[in-house]
Parts: structure tokens; C-alpha cells; sequence
């Protein structure tokens, strides 16, 4: 634990010392000048705030792996120097690029210097959601940052939103001083962002990162989730952000044998499909699909079923006149007078199932995201999945899905 006795000023060789700028259970933060006027901050790391001395060194040994990975992806804080205080056991030190101002960006006033965070960013806007381009573009970079620190054996073990600076405007992966060998189970980490099975895996990263997404998409605490935000996104933004919660629902599964996304590189790629606009996944050619159908069209037969309550039970009441060559008339329901904005979700057993809309476009697959309808509006579905038969759905859409997704 971090001692209450004042220290001395650390000194860094070629640098000269300014002020203290921050500081917690894992080291302190210095703002510092360079032999060529460049400013710095310097993060030290003393031996008296370690019980004992395998777990100093360890930490020691992460950052020095680290430091030659740091300048290989702009999504990492880079690491300019490693070093120990001249008696070689007091401290050990790293130089790093200094962050963004939280006022003035780049442009840096070393006497009222405050680093600009992702918690400074929430800090400014209590209780309200960022921009939802603004996060999609956050979590490519951070994702794709923690693909790179994984696939060389590391992990971050405190990934929240105070770790994470802006530099040139554009986020990364700040104290760094965690960083160890992937596997370790010393306890660190932030309450509400570190996963049920604890830290220390690349997948606790990940879900770190989802807790962080959820916090600055929806203005929440990471203790609320997966409460929605009480200003849900306008029109326009709602679909995106629609996207984006789920995927931060995929990755922030308590249980991690359920969860959908638990890889940095899954997260990575499933954002950048979300910022590129491609989430929907290209068709299958049709010959290509029935070519692979088995015997398993009795299979079809009760396993197939839409997402939640009695409005889409009959689907699956109708499913085994459903398969094509014995197509089953739409409920006939009267639609309301005032059209209504809904909003649905189709699910299947087995999962995984393409779902292709009445004009032929592909929706995705199942569970599939929030889908935009009308109350009243007869809606038209197909699913098809590898070893299956065909399934057509249809329905009109009923006023509770008006209330809370259906």
C-alpha cells in the first residue's frame, strides 16, 4: 500500500522534475521537462508500496516487456524510457508522451496542466451519454490496442476510463504500470470492471472495455449495467446506438461461457463493422446453402422460435406448416389508426440462423439487434441455417412491442 509519509521529488536523469499531476495505489505521475524542452510525464513506482519485493520486480519486468510494444500501435500510450532511481532500489521510473490538456488539448500551460480522460470527458457531462460515433471510434481503438498487447502475451488488468488519455484528440491505453505477462492472478483492478472470474486474462480486458463502453454510451455507471440510458439517442443515432448496445451486451455477459464476444479482435472487428456501416453479413449463394440441407427438416419442428412472449408464439405454433410447399396464411389482426414506432428482435434454436427480410436483405443473424417496425404493420421473415429447412415468419406487429422491445 502506498505510504502516507511525504517523499522526495524523484529525480530522472536528463529530465527535469515539475510537479505532481497523479497518482494511486500503483504510483505516482510527475510532469517533467526533457533535455529538449519536451514535456513529459514520468510514472514512479516505488518499492515501499509493495508487501514484498517478487511482486516490485514483477511489475518491473511487465513494463519492460511492454515498453518496445507500446510505439507499435497508436492505441498505446508509448513508453520512451524505462528506468531505475541511481540507487537502484528506491524506484523504478518510465517516460511516456504527455496526454492531451483537458482544456486546452496540445496546448500545454505546465502550472494548470489537467490530463484529458475518458472519466474527465464523463465528468464534464454527469449523467449523460457520449456521442455514439464518438464511442464506436473509442472502442475501435482501445479493442484494437488490446488485440496488440494480447497477442504479445500481455495483459492490462485496469482497463476503465481514467486509463484512458487523448493524445492528438485520439484515445489510448494509459497506466501501463499494470501491464504483466497474461495469466497472472494478483488481484488488481477496479470494482464493476473487473469480470465474476476475475483479472488477469485477455478476456477480462475485453470485458473491462465493455463496462467502459457501456459507461460513456449511456451515461450510466458500470454498476447499473445493463440499465438503458434515461435519454435514449434521436431517430437518426437510435439504430447505431441500438447496434452498439449490443454488442456491449455480447461482451458484458456475466457468465463468460455465454458470452457472444470475449476476444479483443472479436470487439475490434464487430466495431469496425459497426463504424464501416457493415454489420450485415453477405448472402450465401442459395445453391451453395441447399446443397448442404440433410434430413433434418423434422428437426425444424418446435426448435425454431421468435424472441420473447405470447405475440411470436405463433411462429412456432405454426412452424411445422411453415416449411416451404405448405405456406400458412398471416394472422389477419386490424392494424391501429395512428401508426406507432416498435421495435423487435428475432432469436432462433439453434442460434446463428440468417435472418432475410421480405425485400430480400439480409438482417443479420440470430439473436439478431434491435430491428425498427410499426405497430400494426405486417412484418415478413425468412431463416435459413446450414442443415436446416427454410423457415418463413410472419406477423403483424402487436402494441406491446411499443412499450419495450419485442
Amino acid at each position: 500500500m502506498p505510504t502516507s509519509r511525504p517523499r522526495p521529488d524523484p529525480v530522472i536523469p536528463d529530465h527535469e522534475v515539475l510537479r505532481k499531476i497523479g497518482g494511486g495505489a500503483y504510483g505516482e505521475v510527475w510532469l517533467a521537462r526533457g533535455v529538449t524542452g519536451a514535456l513529459r510525464a514520468v510514472k514512479v513506482v516505488w518499492r515501499e508500496d509493495f508487501e514484498d519485493e517478487r511482486s516490485f520486480e514483477r511489475e518491473f519486468e511487465g513494463i519492460l516487456k511492454f515498453e518496445p510494444i507500446s510505439r507499435d500501435h497508436p492505441g498505446l500510450v508509448n513508453i520512451l524510457h524505462v528506468g531505475r532511481s541511481a540507487d537502484g532500489v528506491s524506484f523504478y521510473y518510465y517516460v511516456m508522451e504527455l496526454g492531451d490538456d483537458v482544456l486546452t488539448g496540445r496546448e500545454i500551460n505546465p502550472i494548470e496542466y489537467e490530463a484529458r480522460t475518458l472519466r474527465s470527458d464523463v465528468k464534464r457531462l454527469p449523467g449523460k451519454r457520449l456521442e455514439t460515433e464518438f464511442c464506436i471510434d473509442v472502442g475501435v481503438r482501445l479493442a484494437e490496442a488490446l488485440r496488440h498487447l494480447h497477442d504479445n502475451g500481455l495483459a492490462h488488468r485496469d482497463v476503465k476510463p481514467a486509463n484512458v488519455i487523448f493524445v492528438g484528440g485520439k484515445a489510448k491505453l494509459a497506466d501501463i504500470g499494470l501491464v504483466a505477462t497474461r495469466g497472472q492472478r494478483t488481484f488488481v483492478g477496479t470494482e464493476g470492471f473487473v469480470p465474476p472470474e476475475g483479472p488477469g486474462s485477455a478476456q477480462a480486458d475485453v470485458y473491462s472495455l465493455g463496462k467502459v463502453l457501456y459507461e460513456i454510451a449511456s451515461g450510466k455507471d458500470r454498476m447499473d449495467f445493463p440499465e438503458l440510458p434515461d435519454d435514449m439517442p434521436p431517430t437518426l443515432e437510435r439504430k447505431r446506438w441500438l447496434a452498439l448496445n449490443q454488442i456491449i451486451c455480447d461482451v458484458c455477459e456475466p457468465q463468460l461461457s455465454k458470452r457472444r464476444v470475449s476476444s479483443a479482435g472479436d470487439l475490434a472487428d464487430s466495431l469496425r463493422r459497426l463504424q464501416e456501416g457493415k454489420r450485415r453479413k453477405r448472402r450465401r449463394p442459395v445453391g451453395a446453402f441447399f446443397a448442404t440441407i440433410f434430413t433434418a427438416a423434422a428437426l425444424v419442428v418446435g426448435t425454431w422460435e421468435v424472441f420473447k412472449g405470447s405475440p411470436w408464439m405463433n411462429f412456432s405454433g405454426q412452424l411445422g406448416s411453415l416449411i416451404p410447399g405448405d405456406p400458412a396464411p398471416p394472422p389477419v389482426v386490424r392494424p391501429p389508426k395512428a401508426p406507432v414506432p416498435a421495435l423487435l428482435k428475432v432469436n432462433s434454436r439453434p442460434e446463428g440462423a440468417t435472418v432475410i427480410d421480405s425485400s430480400g436483405e439480409i438482417l443479420g443473424t440470430t439473436p439478431t439487434d434491435l430491428i425498427s417496425a410499426r405497430v400494426g404493420e405486417q412484418v415478413s421473415f425468412r431463416l435459413q441455417k446450414e442443415g436446416y429447412a427454410p423457415v418463413p415468419l410472419q406477423a403483424l406487429v402487436p402494441e406491446s412491442a411499443a412499450e419495450e422491445p419485442l
